[in-house]
């Protein structure tokens, strides 16, 4: 029986673009997922203030950006003013139990995932699927969460639906190359 069964995808998602739709469809294609929450952010500690429209907008964008993808698109963490995962997870473990959800994240965030706040706590306390990027594959077992926490890898899709949290697994998919970030350096030039 699986666990986990819930996906829970955070990000500023400004603009939402089609890297963030192959992640959305693979992921909750290959996790044989149940529900799966977009959940855009309140605030992002790690990056530096961006302009972002207001929440209706977000919100109204993204429902409308990922219709065909059969996701609910979640206002929580400006419903709570999270400051970051910790609290969102925490939030949502006064209600439920975290082994039904699994964090889905990109490859990128890996090599950030020992700054954000309380990982410790966060990679003990949900599995966490993590979505390859192109680019950022290089020298995996040298990131800071590898090597503290490499017991809790699982090597199979298998054992990492069927195991208990904590548990980390690659989703080793060919992704997309594109960032936001990118996408708004560009339209503000």
């Amino acid at each position: 029986m699986r666990n986990n069964s819930i996906g829970i995808y955070g990000g500023s998602f400004n603009p939402f673009h089609k890297g963030h739709e192959y992640v959305i469809y693979n992921s909750k294609k290959e996790l044989g997922l149940d529900k799966y929450y977009i959940i855009p952010n309140y605030e992002n500690p790690l990056k530096n203030k961006i302009s972002k429209d207001p929440i209706h907008e977000t919100l109204k964008k993204l429902r409308s950006e990922t219709l065909d993808l059969n996701v609910k698109v979640s206002p929580i963490e400006f419903s709570i003013k999270s400051q970051n995962t910790y609290q969102l997870l925490t939030r949502i473990k006064k209600k439920c139990h975290l082994k039904k959800f699994v964090l889905i994240i990109g490859l990128d965030q890996l090599w950030e995932l020992d700054k954000w706040v309380n990982f410790e706590w966060i990679v003990n306390n949900i599995s966490i699927c993590i979505v390859h990027r192109p680019g950022y594959d290089k020298n995996i077992e040298k990131s800071y969460i590898y090597y503290k926490f490499s017991k809790y890898f699982m090597n199979t899709l298998e054992k990492f639906l069927t195991s208990s949290s904590p548990n980390l697994f690659f989703l080793n998919i060919e992704g997309l190359e594109i960032s936001s970030t990118n996408i708004r350096n560009k339209l503000d030039r």
